[in-house]
């Protein structure tokens, strides 16, 4: 028996060589190579000790509030408490800052949206806006943020992209939830009827609503890569928000610490019961349902978004991701 022990002990590493052997792999899987792949395309690891602004180019109803949740819980991450500022969306924005955009500088950024806190070296400061990438303000948004440009204080940049279909239904069934206008009192087929009349609207003159330009997504990312480096963007896939390589990709291009695997599955935790939580809330006031679109319209849909998904997957080198 003791000669077995013997060769166990032999062929076993020690406590201190199994941990160096954990902290290799925990290593190897932090610096697993950014996309093309299920999981995001473009980004980078930033390894400069500068303060960041963390900042979104969208979009709507694609999980940037699950981004929001989850920053706010690192503790190297500053920010104000409206998830979405419009402050560097241009005039056309109504901003949630004290003044209204776009600023002149960083310190008048930081004065006007959070209060005068400025992140320091290694801090990220957060000003998740979903309508900063859309066709409407993407180039008030490159403009604005160029124009603050200084060495000192850098933006990163995140998109997050779905189903554009499902975010088309979502966002109009988020204005009922709501009760915001005439969608309060809105019926499934007033829904249905509301979607279909914007979408013919797109496809015979060109012209349509958000709820369905929003999902265009290639359009505005193409047009912002024209001029800003790929390493500052990282592109995400919304069905794989909930895993741990998407949740190190994002701190690690943001300069954040990266947290244990433990800490980002409690931090995802907490971000999806609290987001849970909040719709509850609003379905209950609002005493609605959840939308099911009409199956010809979502055939439709699909159908319009299909030569654009095709460009998008061109522009980021991936995989289909639905």
């Amino acid at each position: 028996m003791w000669a077995a022990v013997a060769i166990l002990s032999c062929l076993l590493p020690s406590a201190a060589a199994a941990g160096r052997l954990l902290s290799s792999r925990r290593a190897a899987k932090v610096d697993h190579v950014y996309g093309p792949d299920i999981y995001s395309a473009f980004g980078s690891a930033f390894n400069e000790h500068r303060p960041v602004v963390a900042t979104t180019l969208g979009y709507q109803k694609c999980g940037t509030t699950m981004i929001y949740s989850v920053l706010k819980l690192h503790p190297d991450v500053i920010g104000p408490s409206p998830k979405e500022l419009h402050y560097l969306a241009g005039p056309e924005a109504t901003t949630q800052c004290s003044k209204q955009g776009p600023a002149l500088s960083f310190q008048e950024y930081f004065d006007d949206c959070f209060a005068g806190q400025r992140p320091q070296a290694g801090q990220v400061a957060r000003d998740f806006t979903p309508t900063y990438g859309t066709i409407q303000f993407i180039s008030d948004f490159d403009k604005n943020v160029k124009a603050l440009n200084e060495s000192e204080t850098v933006f990163r940049f995140i998109a997050v992209l779905r189903e554009p279909a499902s975010r088309a239904t979502s966002a109009i069934s988020m204005r009922r939830k709501n009760n915001e206008g005439e969608w309060g009192n809105a019926t499934d087929f007033d829904l249905d009827v509301a979607l279909w009349d914007r979408l013919q609207e797109r496809r015979e003159d060109g012209n349509g609503s958000r709820f369905i330009t929003d999902g265009e997504y290639v359009t505005p990312l193409a047009r912002w890569l024209e001029t800003n480096p790929r390493d500052s963007l990282l592109v995400l896939n919304r069905n794989h928000l909930s895993t741990i390589p998407t949740w190190i990709r994002i701190f690690r291009h943001l300069g954040l610490r990266v947290p244990s695997d433990k800490s980002i599955r409690k931090m995802i935790r907490a971000a999806n019961l609290h987001y849970t939580e909040m719709q509850m809330e609003k379905y209950s006031e609002t005493q609605t349902a959840q939308y099911s679109a009409n199956s010809l319209l979502m055939h439709s849909l699909h159908a319009h978004y299909e030569p654009y998904n095709q460009k998008l997957w061109e522009l980021l080198g991936t995989p289909a991701w639905w």
